[in-house]
């Protein structure tokens, strides 16, 4: 396996986009195009449960997180509901999450709203991909404070009529369209949770509320495999990067890496052991980013080199 972060040519970015399956909202409900899953089965909520967000989740016991769940999917039946073909909420209670944890993954979303509605799609149990009645227009990273929140062009539906979104989560970066157009280009969703933290490498899909009524339909998703990570920028010129970071693993610092120094950096990783490498607190401030490369690597007991491409090789044990 060969995990790859980094430089993605602008012509293979539009071959993907261009080559993303058309929507499929004028087909019959709730039947998955080729390759794809449904989520909304058209007669009842499997596969969802109630909210119990991520960060919360993860200080529970398994014995604790089984009873709040109980509680959160008995608030959950209160107002979210099934009617026609339709996930329907009331305006009230919390948001819908996915029983089942994602990471990267595609995805179709049938979504509509009443005037000044406010909702959204979280991924990886992160905030979020935008949907509401605003000039703005819907799909961008609202919760964004480092990279791009705002979409593209305004692409929505008059209010009342559904409108499509094309969700693509790689690593820490997501593409977005609606109704086809791009809206949200291959850029970083941060962690709202943990600011300054990896993005959790898996985590629910969760369809938001702030109070209004809203409307859900043929939600397909697709699970894509760990090596199709990439980010953009080949470069030559390196950048200084600052990083902080604990409890982590070597793939993730490494995806931080390739970002903040607009590198191209592959991890020659048969197994995958390393990328799952378990991190301790790493703290790199103004390095170039090959130094802060080379520290991180001596931290993981790895060796690195850069290629006559200027792409970093990251790959087996260090015999130093």
């Amino acid at each position: 396996m060969r995990l790859k972060y980094g430089a993605l040519l602008a012509v293979g970015m539009a071959a993907w986009v261009a080559a993303a399956p058309a929507v499929y909202a004028a087909e019959k409900l709730n039947q998955p195009p080729k390759g794809f899953t449904a989520l909304f089965n058209g007669r009842d909520l499997s596969n969802w449960q109630g909210l119990i967000d991520i960060k919360r989740r993860a200080t529970l016991t398994p014995e604790a997180r089984t009873a709040e769940q109980a509680k959160a999917d008995e608030r959950m039946r209160a107002h979210w509901s099934v009617k026609d073909g339709i996930i329907v909420f009331d305006g009230k209670g919390d948001s819908l999450q996915t029983v089942k944890d994602y990471g990267n993954f595609e995805m179709y979303v049938d979504w509509r709203i009443q005037p000044k509605g406010d909702s959204g799609i979280y991924v990886r149990g992160n905030p979020q991909i935008q949907i509401w009645d605003d000039p703005i227009g819907s799909g961008g990273l609202f919760n964004n404070q480092m990279n791009p929140s705002k979409p593209l062009v305004v692409a929505d539906k008059p209010v009342g009529e559904w409108n499509t979104f094309y969700i693509k989560m790689v690593g820490d970066r997501v593409t977005v369209k609606l109704n086809d157009k791009l809206v949200v280009d291959n850029t970083p969703l941060e962690n709202y949770w943990e600011r300054g933290k990896p993005l959790p490498t898996r985590g629910p899909i969760e369809l938001q509320n702030h109070g209004n009524v809203l409307e859900f339909r043929n939600i397909y998703v697709r699970e894509l495999p760990e090596s199709a990570a990439t980010v953009p920028a080949r470069v030559r010129v390196e950048r200084e990067v600052s990083l902080q970071a604990s409890a982590t693993t070597l793939g993730d610092v490494v995806r931080l890496l390739a970002n903040a120094g607009g590198a191209e950096m592959v991890l020659n990783d048969p197994d995958g052991a390393l990328a799952r490498r378990p991190m301790a607190y790493i703290n790199i401030r103004n390095k170039p980013v090959s130094k802060a490369l080379g520290i991180v690597c001596r931290a993981a007991q790895v060796s690195y080199k850069r290629d006559r491409d200027g792409i970093y090789q990251i790959g087996a044990l260090s015999t130093q």
